[in-house]
């Protein structure tokens, strides 16, 4: 599969607007709270301020989002998986959003630190919304824009990884899979609410935050599909991974950071010890299997040397004797050579029959030789008045004499030939 080149285009337009977003949100936490005072909220050293939009997620998002939109107006196979990366959680982030901020009041609270009668947390609700319409927009077109390969119009053909990288990048996928899903069962089974693990009620810590379930539950369908495409070497899979390389290194680096500076690096937790393992096999998967996805994904092969015609029907070769020569190739520049016009072909005369034909020529002497194509005896009319033969009505004098079969012509009568007689005397 391949993605159509009017898709890819819009696809990026689509991504464009995506980063800008994403890119002015940071710039706002950036000139609200400064550099600093960011850095602290990620790292666990305070809570949050009031009303803070991103996370450390967001600048992963923003790097997909610009990866996406460089590759595809540069024309690059790999940009058919980034685009999907980035719209699905795009609209994943939209989503969470409209809901949290349109649920979010001072009695039943959504946000740790937030308030919402402010300019900021109007402003998010508005524009999350509108990014939901465009982000939804933006996934049915690439939808529609997946195209098999070949196509009847030449184009170069889709990029795929290389077989061991392909087979390496797909068991390292696979293995984020079951780890996980192991999360989430955990977590369920150990009683967490519903709408405080997937919906995120009471524990988001910005306005942009993702809850704990439903980004694992994106990043469970990402990877599965990445990791299979990956294992059956299909023309997404490069994009896909990269994307969610790109998109887990920078949580990963802050959050290995955060608990360094903590001292709570690879440390049990008492009540819940099966999820701090959990938990550590998750960040070391996306700390070392991001630059590992980086690497094995950085070069692919074509899946053909060149662009060939598809076909259509089995085709046969014809036998030896049926084949046509070549033509010659007529030099650049040389006109056709004008056909002169055919004659007309001359039509001749349908012949009468003869059943209707004139007795016009004098019989043949007896002993006389035949010639010409009449080979039947010529009979004289019978004497007396005569009657035009009846027709196949049985009306006298209607004409219906049958026809002379096709190419039958009358031969002309043959002069009557003169016996030389022996002179006397001579």
């Amino acid at each position: 599969m391949a993605l159509a080149k009017g898709a890819r285009i819009t696809g990026g337009i689509f991504c464009l607007l995506f980063f800008l977003f994403t890119a002015s949100w940071l710039v706002v936490d950036l000139g609200e709270f400064g550099i600093g005072g960011l850095w602290e909220s990620w790292t666990f050293q305070h809570s949050g301020g009031t009303n803070q939009v991103t996370t450390p997620f967001h600048v992963g998002l923003a790097l997909v989002q610009l990866a996406a939109v460089f590759t595809a107006f540069a024309g690059q196979r790999v940009a058919g998986g980034l685009l999907a990366v980035a719209t699905t959680f795009t609209f994943a982030t939209a989503l969470q959003a409209v809901i949290s901020t349109g649920s979010h009041t001072s009695d039943e609270r959504w946000f740790v630190h937030a308030e919402n009668a402010t300019t900021t947390f109007d402003v998010v609700f508005v524009s999350s919304l509108g990014l939901l319409l465009l982000s939804f927009a933006a996934g049915v077109t690439l939808l529609a824009g997946m195209r098999s390969w070949p196509r009847a119009k030449p184009s170069d053909p889709p990029v795929r990884p290389a077989r061991t990288a392909g087979t390496v990048a797909g068991l390292l996928l696979g293995a984020m899979v079951p780890v996980n899903l192991a999360w989430q069962i955990y977590l369920l089974v150990q009683g967490g609410s519903f709408t405080t693990f997937y919906l995120g009620k009471g524990v988001l810590s910005s306005l942009l935050c993702l809850a704990p379930g439903w980004s694992a539950l994106v990043f469970l369908v990402l990877t599965a599909l990445a990791g299979v495409n990956s294992l059956m070497r299909g023309g997404a899979a490069r994009g896909l991974a990269i994307g969610l390389a790109v998109l887990s290194l920078p949580s990963a680096l802050v959050t290995v950071i955060a608990l360094i500076g903590t001292g709570a690096l690879f440390t049990l937790n008492d009540g819940m010890p099966g999820l701090s393992i959990l938990n550590d096999l998750q960040l070391l998967l996306d700390l070392f299997g991001s630059p590992a996805l980086l690497a094995l994904m950085a070069r692919g092969e074509p899946v053909a040397a060149a662009w060939y015609p598809p076909s259509r029907a089995p085709q046969f070769a014809a036998p030896a004797s049926s084949r046509r020569p070549a033509r010659r190739p007529r030099p650049p520049g040389s006109r056709r050579p004008a056909r002169c016009p055919r004659p007309a072909a001359r039509r001749c005369p349908r012949p009468v029959p003869r059943r209707c034909r004139p007795a016009t020529r004098r019989p043949r002497r007896a002993g006389s030789g035949r010639r010409g194509t009449d080979r039947r005896r010529f009979r004289p009319p019978p004497a007396g008045p005569q009657e035009r033969p009846a027709g196949p009505t049985g009306r006298p004098g209607e004409n219906n004499c049958p026809r002379a079969p096709a190419g039958w012509y009358r031969a002309a009568a043959p002069a009557p030939r003169v016996r030389s007689l022996p002179v006397e005397g001579g």
